[in-house]
């Protein structure tokens, strides 16, 4: 016997052991899910406005650059074009122009230092004179580039020089050549001074690279500045400066692969986005313009970054989970080592209170919890047993009563007898009104002892509210005139009892005056679809009815409360009453089955 309840104890500590595992492991993945969901999308969101964020500061600060450019040129253009510096030209002497040219040199330095995104300024007359902001450039080897021939009959206008090597910038050949992105105006179209032909204004490579460098950029994400024939401007490489989209490979697609289907995508905000695989990661492609100047940036970005995080959480949260199911397996055993014996004690002491036995005590552990459930335990016990023996008493006291008050009832059939003998008599005295009222008042004790909340048809309501009448006539000695205009489809429906009697009442003690000769109640009662619509209408004095919250009385609200409760909001009670001109009162109900047809008495005989 004990080798089988040891057995048992193992079996349930086991059992014990496995539920608390459980019961904090499945909250956990639960849990876990919904948050790394959560996570999840947030991390996607915050990515997401970082890389937004990324590209606006991008665009703002190379938009920057491109103001500066834009200031120096129209500064520029003012010295060449519109200034009385080249007024007299061809006729000064080598001194002179000497003097000019260190003038419009010491000028354009004042300009470029005043625009630190600038890294010089150049002008090349139509008799070969230069000037320039950089006193030690090479007017040789610049004369010698491609955009620098001007003639007289060359059209105006301005074009851009993707990133190139400035190897002009210096006399020195063995300097590096720095990278510059040359923005180039010809100057055939402006009037004025012919002297001045070509304008030439050199970006640095590192001003614009330094506007980048707000993203970080490896193989995955990176981003570049392409001008309008897509000739690259900027990128992450700067072997790839300068060169054509077409000539830019990303993973399995060429850079101007890239813009063509950015340039299908949807346009947000200002930019254009895609997603697209376009090598070991998929990721999104923006592509913003950068004011009016031609440029665009375009902007790649994987889901590297937010693979990264997703791992991390999810290392981190792996490591939380496994820590709190072996921390909840311990707590477990060391639990259920405790509880299991004094759980089982108190089963059997169970066991036997069931059987009947109130005497059964538990002993108490030192465990303070359980100490607590075994003090309860025999606490109920004596509870229990007190009010058994409680009970046993007052089912005696309540026979005794219920036998004293069995031989005290008066029966109600004694009590409609005497009011029928009561009737006989006055009907063989001729008194045919006292037979009358004595019948209504019968009828209405009989109506009323039914329950109150126990549907009537439609034509017991109406009966009860003619005794009413009936008695109240001759009570007050008053004279009311009521006329019903029932639908007879209605005679069977069901209405809850004495819904309408209140208000039939209200009209008879409020609405007439004692000067009222001609009193008229008229009860209507219509079948309206689903609805049954009753209006109880008097031509009494009326009043200033202010709304249905403003009413002193009972009996209305007492029938609106009564209606919403049985058969919900959507139907009551309305009033319309004017002074002078009388009150009605519609109720609506909603359409009920046909009643069983009630037991009882007839004292209309």
């Amino acid at each position: 016997m004990r080798e089988t309840e040891k057995g048992n104890r193992s079996s349930l500590k086991v059992r014990f052991t496995l539920a608390m595992v459980l019961m904090s492991l499945i909250p956990g993945l639960i849990l876990a899910v919904v948050y790394y969901r959560n996570v999840r999308d947030f991390y996607q969101d915050k990515t997401w406005m970082y890389q937004e964020n990324t590209l606006r500061l991008m665009d703002a600060q190379m938009q920057d650059i491109i103001k500066q450019s834009e200031v120096v040129l129209n500064q520029v253009l003012g010295l060449s074009v519109t200034s009385d510096l080249f007024s007299g030209y061809t006729e000064m002497n080598p001194y002179e122009r000497l003097n000019l040219m260190r003038n419009i040199n010491g000028t354009l330095s004042n300009i470029r230092i005043a625009n630190n995104s600038i890294d010089h300024i150049y002008l090349l007359a139509f008799d070969g004179g230069a000037y320039s902001s950089n006193v030690g450039w090479n007017k040789r080897e610049f004369a010698e580039n491609d955009w620098t021939e001007i003639r007289e009959d060359q059209p105006g206008g301005s074009i851009i020089v993707p990133t190139h090597p400035a190897a002009y910038k210096y006399l020195n050949s063995g300097a590096a050549d720095p990278l510059v992105v040359s923005i180039v105006t010809y100057l055939n179209r402006y009037t004025g001074n012919s002297v001045i032909g070509l304008v030439q204004i050199d970006l640095s490579y590192e001003k614009i690279r330094a506007a980048m460098n707000c993203m970080e950029m490896d193989d995955s994400d990176m981003a570049f500045v392409v001008d309008e024939e897509g000739r690259v401007i900027f990128a992450p490489k700067e072997s790839m400066a300068g060169l054509s989209a077409a000539d830019v490979s990303l993973g399995t697609y060429s850079l101007a692969q890239i813009l063509s289907a950015v340039d299908g995508g949807t346009e947000e905000d200002g930019n254009i986005s895609i997603h697209l695989d376009y090598g070991r990661d998929s990721g999104t492609i923006r592509k913003r313009r950068v004011g009016n100047s031609g440029f665009s940036i375009i902007q790649i970005n994987s889901g590297r970054m937010l693979k990264q995080e997703l791992d991390r959480f999810r290392k981190v949260w792996a490591a939380v989970v496994g820590a709190c199911m072996v921390s909840a397996a311990l707590l477990a055993s060391s639990l259920s080592a405790g509880i299991v014996k004094p759980v089982t004690s108190l089963i059997r002491s169970m066991s036997r209170v069931s059987r009947g036995d109130f005497s059964t005590k538990v002993e108490t552990p030192k465990d303070k919890d359980l100490s607590e459930l075994a003090l309860s335990f025999n606490t109920m016990v004596s509870e229990v047993d007190k009010l058994m023996r409680e009970n046993i008493e007052k089912e005696r006291e309540r026979l005794n009563m219920e036998q004293t008050a069995l031989n005290s009832q008066i029966n109600s059939h004694f009590l409609y007898n005497t009011l029928n003998t009561v009737k006989w008599m006055a009907v063989r005295a001729g008194n045919e009104e006292i037979a009358r009222m004595v019948v209504a008042l019968v009828n209405m004790l009989e109506y009323s002892c039914k329950k109150i909340d126990v549907p009537v048809r439609i034509s017991e309501e109406i009966n009860f509210i003619k005794n009413y009448v009936c008695i109240q006539e001759g009570r007050c000695c008053s004279s009311v005139h009521m006329k019903f205009d029932i639908d007879p489809k209605l005679e069977n429906c069901l209405i809850l009892k004495m819904l309408l009697q209140p208000v039939v009442e209200n009209a008879m003690q409020h609405g007439f005056g004692e000067d009222n000769i001609d009193n008229r109640i008229l009860i209507t009662g219509r079948l309206l679809g689903d609805r049954v619509q009753f209006q109880i209408r008097d031509n009494g004095q009326g009043f200033l009815y202010e709304g249905f919250d403003k009413l002193t009385g009972v009996g209305l609200h007492n029938i609106q409360d009564r209606i919403r409760l049985n058969y919900g909001d959507g139907y009551g009670v309305e009033l319309e009453s004017e002074p002078g001109e009388g009150t009605a009162v519609t109720v609506e109900i909603p359409v009920c089955e046909k009643a069983e047809e009630a037991d009882g008495e007839d004292f209309n005989r």
